[in-house]
This record gives C-alpha cells, sequence and structure tokens, in this order.
C-alpha cells in the first residue's frame, strides 16, 4: 500500500503537531524543576544557618535539633543524588 503525497503531508504536519506539543509539556516541566531547585537550595540555606546557630552553641530546643538535624541530613542527601551537588 502506498501512501499519497498528500497523506503523506498530512502525516507530516500531525507529527509536526504532536512534536510541538511535546515541546511545551517539556518546557513547563523544566520550569517546574527549576522551581523546585530554587526552593530546595532556599531550604538548604536556611539549614545551613541554622545549624551554623546551634554549633555556636546557642540555645536551642532539643526537638528543634532533632528536626534540625533530619531535615539536614534529608536535604543533603536530595542535593547529593537529584542537583549534582
Amino acid at each position: 500500500m502506498d501512501i499519497t503525497e498528500q497523506e503523506y503531508i498530512q502525516l507530516a504536519k500531525e507529527c509536526k503537531l504532536k512534536y510541538d506539543e511535546l515541546q511545551k509539556i517539556i518546557e513547563k516541566k523544566d520550569d517546574e524543576l527549576q522551581q523546585i531547585k530554587k526552593e530546595l537550595i532556599s531550604c538548604y540555606g536556611y539549614v545551613r544557618i541554622l545549624d551554623n546557630l546551634y554549633n555556636q552553641q546557642i540555645d536551642i530546643e532539643p526537638n528543634i535539633e532533632m528536626m534540625l538535624n533530619v531535615l539536614r541530613d534529608f536535604l543533603s542527601q536530595f542535593a547529593e543524588d537529584n542537583l549534582g551537588i
């Protein structure tokens, strides 16, 4: 079964539309990923500040200390695994 030139052109147009649609999805996902990276880096910065305060022997409640340790470990591991840091 041979394909006519008109059918070929129609298929090419459909492929172009699908490609453009997928490109928009990829761009949206890239933007979302970039925002997540920024938020994680901000969180990590706050944790580092709290960690520095703790290391300077500033009085921090025991529960906050425990949460700080868990959060710092989680963010460090996440950054290594997902951000290449």
